[in-house]
């Protein structure tokens, strides 16, 4: 009993002595550190929103075809008896210049029988005629009988009048025919094809040879129907009716320039609007149009700048007319119908705009951004509303803004 008594009073000194040591630990450990992280700021090219005077533009592609496509179809048949020491697919031939000739033979035998023919008829009217006066001097020596056109040979008169009409007729249709059997360069162009060789027999209505003008080409482009309302801007009102001899573009304010780039090198044309195709495609709501150039086989430079031929796959610049006081951002800062604006407290916020059009490398906003707002035009990983931006100005973008608004 006693030792049980002694062993609990010696426990409670030890238990006295462990609290004195956890106070003392307890009173002298370091208190723990506030850790402060530092918020991550994203840098970013940003441009500031631009109010100018836009040409609006539009950039297409097509084909280049020329404007003059001729097939020399055979009007007479017979043999091929010479031809064009160049005519070759490829060769440029001048205006007036012999293609290729069809044995005349038999078309100068017809066109002296024709003559013949007509000498005779023209003899014979000359005899009626003469019978004719003859028959009315006897009915003048008459007095007052009665005389029919039997008998003043008005008849006969007007059958020779007939045969001299046919026989004239017939030496046309055979000075013609001759004609006919000479094929000539109809203006100065291309060869595209050839279909004949010396001595061969060509039946009437047979493809000989095609050939294509050098003097203009013309390159058809899509341009979608949304698109035309930002292209063209006009307020006034335009007969088609009427414009038979007005150049198009001038009416509906628009300019044309075909670029074509080879190796280093980018090529220009001047071109104008032509026309519009006949129809929309109702498949992809696209209208025609034609871009016409006028001297494609000009200012050739051997592997610097080559001739506009055809087949040719180029880029078409649809210019309209200018429009004041648009505010305009490029299209890289266009993420669908959002761009990301750095306000005023170096943070993004995600804007809507309304587009009103696009240019070639450009953005016209109707609504939703102010003159002077930046905008980013930096390719964001994660865009976050809110995130933290460290903006530069990119000024060699803005200087290619100002360039393509001003076209």
């Amino acid at each position: 009993m006693k030792n049980t008594r002694l062993k609990r009073l010696l426990i409670i000194p030890v238990i006295l002595i462990g609290v004195a040591v956890f106070m003392i630990l307890v009173k002298n450990s370091a208190k723990p550190v506030r850790m402060v992280v530092a918020e991550k700021v994203t840098a970013v090219r940003v441009i500031s929103v631009l109010e100018a005077t836009v040409a609006p533009q539009l950039k297409a592609t097509g084909n280049v075809k020329p404007s003059r496509v001729w097939s020399g179809v055979a009007q007479v048949s017979g043999k091929i008896i010479s031809l064009h020491s160049r005519l070759k697919q490829g060769a440029l031939i001048a205006e007036g210049e012999v293609l290729l000739q069809i044995d005349p033979r038999d078309y100068q035998l017809a066109k002296i029988l024709a003559n013949a023919r007509a000498k005779e008829a023209e003899q014979l009217l000359a005899t009626e005629r003469g019978r004719a006066r003859q028959a009315k001097r006897e009915w003048r020596n008459l007095g007052n009988a009665d005389a029919n056109d039997l008998f003043l040979r008005k008849p006969q008169l007007a059958s020779a009048e007939a045969q001299v009409a046919a026989a004239k007729a017939d030496l046309a249709k055979a000075d013609l025919n001759l004609e006919r059997t000479t094929i000539l360069m109809p203006f100065n162009g291309r060869i595209a094809e050839v279909k004949v060789e010396l001595q061969q027999f060509v039946a009437q209505g047979s493809l000989m040879v095609v050939a294509d003008g050098i003097s203009k080409a013309e390159i058809a482009v899509q341009i979608p129907m949304e698109q035309w309302g930002n292209l063209i801007h006009s307020e006034a009102i335009i007969n088609l009716e009427e414009m038979k001899d007005i150049e198009l573009g001038k009416q509906l304010g628009l300019s044309a320039r075909v670029l074509f780039k080879q190796n280093q090198y980018l090529i220009e044309w001047d071109a104008k609007v032509a026309r519009l195709s006949d129809a929309l495609d109702p498949r992809t709501r696209t209208v025609g149009v034609i871009i016409e150039v006028d001297k494609p086989y000009a200012q050739v430079q051997p592997g610097r700048r080559p001739p506009l031929v055809k087949g040719l796959f180029v880029d078409v610049i649809l210019k309209g007319r200018q429009q004041e006081n648009r505010l305009v951002v490029p299209l890289i800062a266009l993420h669908g119908q959002q761009v990301y604006v750095v306000n005023q407290e170096q943070r993004l916020e995600q804007r809507k705009v309304t587009i009103g059009s696009k240019g070639v490398d450009y953005a016209i906003i109707v609504s939703g951004l102010q003159a002077g707002e930046q905008v980013v035009i930096s390719g964001l990983i994660s865009a976050v509303e809110g995130m933290l931006l460290k903006p530069t100005a990119d000024e060699v973008t803005l200087k290619q803004l100002l360039s393509s608004i001003q076209g």
